[in-house]
């Protein structure tokens, strides 16, 4: 058996960490929103997130039911600011990753109240 040479084992390597990094896996919404500290304007009612602001100024809306009857691809465009709703953009542009935002609008779309 021929030993392999570094150049095949770092490319070999450097493949595998590829394939790795584009293969993971998007956090779940409700980590993400979090994450993104959504909830300092924004409540989910039907998993108990209450808004951290206390000012009625900047405090958005309650989401539950809210995203569930809004297009997916206009919640998406709405929370990078490229769109605007109700002649306003949304106060904070999303920093994530594109999956990280699909799997937000999707964990979004999810809270209905029972």
């Amino acid at each position: 058996m021929k030993p392999i040479g570094i150049p095949y084992l770092a490319l070999a390597l450097a493949a595998g960490l590829a394939a790795t990094a584009s293969g993971a896996v998007a956090q779940d919404g409700k980590t993400i929103f979090l994450a993104q500290k959504c909830n300092l304007c924004h409540s989910v009612q039907t998993v108990g997130i209450e808004r951290t602001t206390k000012s009625e100024k900047v405090a958005g809306p309650e989401l539950t039911d809210l995203a569930a009857k809004a297009d997916p691809a206009f919640l998406a465009k709405y929370l990078k600011k490229e769109v605007v709703l109700h002649d306003k953009k949304h106060s904070k542009e999303f920093k994530g990753t594109d999956a990280d935002l699909k799997a937000l609008i999707a964990w979004l779309q999810q809270q209905k109240k029972k």
